[in-house]
């Protein structure tokens, strides 16, 4: 599981530098930004002039589809309720952060290569508009949109920094180490990834997929109530701010924060429930997953809400 700070460590510049010499197109609306470039279609080289000849909208597509590759994260609600996912990530926030997901619906969210501290979670129960707007589990304020905060705990979580260029990897998981509020799941799209670039289970293959809903399983002391109903889990440093169980502290080291040192029973029933999420801050040997582009740094993504089989809200 990624922090901030480590994300911020693995961050890669995802502007391409790339020098474009663009004649007199007949610019698209959505190109604002590089409509504001002023080019004489006539250039004259000290012999005579020479006019530009047009590009067709395909050409300055295909050009313009070479600088930047984009990549597709589709979030999809299989729960029964509706569900608000809010976003995060460094430069670009799709959607301004947050939108609203009707069940069975889905959305398909465009981050540019090399997107960093990417997060996506369910905000749960949410009620208002405008200002006005509140949610029992995952809030980011009081709108809608998150624009820039991340969600409050408990909530679940998906966690991904994308690859910059081809020789690198995309790095994914699922955390609930901040708690939970419902499963979810992360995989790349089929047909996208690079078959080649890895063989273990932890390679282009489902983070966080669950068999069992976490709520219906933890202690009383760690589940979160809203309204008299239990609408979380808190994760077992929330539940008891022990630095043992924190990772911080004489346990802030991976040698020293280890799941043989949480309470047996909770850190079992919490793994073979959800076999590939992160339950603490240094459960990676069984949570970090990796993968690599087909043709292009990252490969497209499924980000999924409970599960097929209808675990969840």
């Amino acid at each position: 599981m990624y922090d901030d700070a480590s994300l911020n460590n693995k961050s890669r510049d995802n502007r391409h530098s790339t020098t474009l010499v663009l004649l007199k197109l007949p610019f698209p609306d959505n190109c604002a930004n590089i409509q504001k470039v002023n080019v004489n279609p006539t250039l004259s080289f000290g012999i005579r002039p020479f006019n530009a000849p047009k590009m067709n909208k395909l050409v300055f597509a295909l050009l313009i589809s070479a600088v930047v590759a984009d990549v597709k994260i589709t979030v999809v609600n299989k729960c029964k309720k509706t569900v608000w996912p809010g976003v995060f990530g460094q430069g670009t926030i799709p959607e301004n952060g947050g939108f609203e997901l009707a069940p069975g619906a889905q959305k398909v969210l465009t981050v540019p290569d090399g997107w960093v501290a990417g997060r996506i979670w369910p905000r749960t129960g949410c009620t208002g508009s405008g200002e006005n707007f509140q949610c029992e589990t995952g809030a980011c304020g009081t709108s809608l949109q998150c624009n820039g905060k991340t969600g409050e705990t408990p909530c679940s979580l998906a966690e991904i920094t994308l690859a910059k260029t081809t020789n690198d990897k995309d790095f994914y998981d699922i955390s609930f180490v901040d708690g939970s509020n419902i499963p979810m799941s992360m995989q790349p799209v089929a047909g996208t990834f690079n078959t080649a670039g890895g063989s273990d289970k932890y390679y282009c293959t489902k983070a966080g997929e669950c068999n069992k809903d976490l709520k219906t399983i933890v202690p009383a002391n760690m589940q979160f109530k809203k309204n008299g109903k239990v609408v979380g889990t808190l994760s077992a440093c929330s539940a008891t701010n022990d630095p043992k169980y924190c990772c911080s502290g004489a346990y802030s080291t991976p040698d020293k924060c280890k799941g043989d040192t949480f309470p047996p029973q909770y850190y079992k029933d919490l793994k073979a429930a959800c076999p590939t999420t992160y339950i603490y801050a240094y459960d990676d040997p069984t949570s970090t997953f990796s993968c690599k582009g087909k043709g292009k740094p990252s490969p497209d993504y499924t980000v999924t809400f409970c599960t097929e089989s209808g675990i969840g809200l």
